[in-house]
């Protein structure tokens, strides 16, 4: 038998070859009905992809590499999928509905993580507008953002969140939220299936600059090399600016062929590696527009004390992209009727537009105390101290401290679980702490893994963007008059409290 039959033989029954006989055989025949150069290509490159893997299979290819020639394989013959569909009319929910099990099975595959509707364009107005804008909300939390854009401005959005931890991401979906559990840091920007996204909101980890944490992002080590890594986001994404020799525009260079996860690893370096997640804020948007996309706006919440070298590098790469406006601004959640303080940063970047909305209320909130959210009478104090001992050679307790409860009570943090009443010893819950940050007494904050999760659930709501402050950035990015709609739902949230 000659070796190339061997070699079939040995083969067979191989999954990464079957899946690449099939791509081939449906190209082939797709040629056959649509003769002409490209289509014929498209099928000689499957065959010759078919012969690869065998070859590949018989010299004792590990799976990586065989996994990699099949999915290539299944990509294409989804991209023919598609096609073919696109040439029987727009997709709609009922044809989506209606599809055969394994050509769902084929496009879910291929729109993951994402879902499959994604695929095609929205559903739009008769002025072409999505009836539900498409937003990805990257490092999604247990729904800060989401409440905000859904339960207080009560906007209609197809709005998809990622996030590492699953207990996050499992409260986030058991209040209604769509969550999927990834690693940002590792998906593709450029994926199909996010063409027709508008809006991109990212919540990077503080931890590295807040001044709670270890500020290992403040070394300027570190400062460098993420703002290295955000500067070489523009020339990967194909939006570095040329010059002529007399200093006029001469547009943009081609793409400079690094990948994205190229660009990201050169992150490796931090010592603090939550640090370097700063540069999706860039890698994002840009990546997705290059690629056909529909960003307009963008969103990022980080610690108040997020390095200015790196703000204006991530603005750096917006402007040189050609967006129209730029924004940084420091607010405090307490401005927007919550009974905690909460200082963050907020960027946020247009493509096309300048908002008019304020972020700022016309009038001030009334004040929301501690005690007014919890229950509790006047006149009592909050020991924030919990279980920390004695520093023996202070002789006092080791951190912590306490506050009025009749005042808005300190940032919320993981310890708050052992938040007290100075003189009665009496705790707070897990809904207080919700209530603390803006969200409703009943939301179904999450543990996964073993135990109660107490430490865990609080700091899930120390984490959090405000849902009151979300619906103002928010606001003002969508052009929808948020003051009205939060103060109802903060005096829906707050009036209700039963003084103890």
């Amino acid at each position: 038998m000659p070796d190339g039959a061997h070699s079939f033989v040995r083969a067979e029954g191989n999954p990464a070859l079957a899946a690449c006989r099939a791509t081939a055989a449906a190209l082939t025949a797709y040629a056959a009905e649509h003769p002409g150069p490209e289509a014929a290509e498209w099928a000689f490159v499957a065959q010759e992809r078919v012969a690869e893997c065998t070859y590949r299979i018989d010299e004792g290819a590990g799976q990586d590499e065989l996994q990699g020639l099949a999915d290539a394989a299944r990509g294409e013959l989804a991209a023919l999928t598609l096609g073919l569909l696109d040439e029987a009319g727009p997709m709609t929910a009922e044809r989506l509905a209606a599809l055969d099990a394994d050509t769902l099975a084929l496009l879910t595959w291929y729109a993951a993580p994402w879902p499959v509707r994604w695929l095609w364009p929205p559903e739009t107005d008769a002025h072409g507008v999505a009836l539900r804008p498409r937003i990805v909300n990257l490092f999604h939390g247990p729904g800060g953002w989401s409440e905000g854009i859904c339960r207080v401005l009560g906007a209609d959005v197809d709005m998809i969140g990622v996030d590492l931890d699953p207990g996050a991401a499992a409260t986030a979906n058991a209040a209604g939220h769509v969550c999927i559990v990834a690693d940002v840091a590792a998906l593709d920007p450029e994926h199909p299936a996010l063409q027709w996204v508008v809006g991109v909101i990212l919540s990077p980890p503080c931890q590295a600059f807040s001044p709670a944490g270890r500020r290992r992002g403040h070394e300027v080590a570190a400062i460098e090399l993420v703002c290295s890594v955000i500067r070489s986001v523009g020339g990967a994404a194909g939006y570095l600016q040329t010059v002529h020799a007399d200093g006029s525009h001469a547009g943009c260079a081609p793409r400079s062929g690094e990948t994205w996860p190229e660009v990201r690893a050169q992150l490796a370096g931090l010592e603090d590696e939550r640090a370097g997640l700063m540069a999706e804020a860039a890698i994002w948007p840009l990546a997705m527009l290059c690629s056909n996309g529909s960003v307009e706006w963008v969103a990022v919440e980080q610690s108040s004390a997020l390095p200015a070298e790196i703000e204006e590098a991530i603005f750096f790469e917006f402007e040189q992209a050609g967006w129209r406006t730029t924004e940084a601004m420091t607010l405090d959640s307490v401005e927007h009727g919550s009974p905690s303080h909460r200082k963050r940063r907020f960027l946020t970047a247009y493509r096309n537009q300048t908002p008019v909305i304020s972020v700022h209320p016309e009038t001030p909130f009334p004040v929301t105390t501690f005690a007014q959210c919890v229950g509790w009478g006047p006149g009592r104090r909050v020991n924030t101290r919990g279980q920390r001992g004695i520093d023996p050679r202070t002789g006092r307790p080791k951190g912590g401290g306490g506050f009025s409860a009749d005042q808005p009570s300190n940032c919320v943090t993981a310890t708050a679980y052992g938040w007290k009443d100075e003189d009665s010893g009496q705790r707070i819950h897990q809904n207080d702490i919700g209530r603390l940050v803006g969200f409703r007494s009943d939301y179904p904050w999450t543990h996964i893994g073993r135990g109660e999760g107490i430490r865990t659930r609080a700091q899930q709501a120390a984490d959090v963007v405000c849902p009151m402050t979300a619906a103002a950035v928010i606001g003002r990015i969508l052009n929808l008059h948020w003051e009205e709609q939060t103060r109802t739902y903060v005096t829906k949230l707050y009036d209700t409290a039963e003084a103890a």
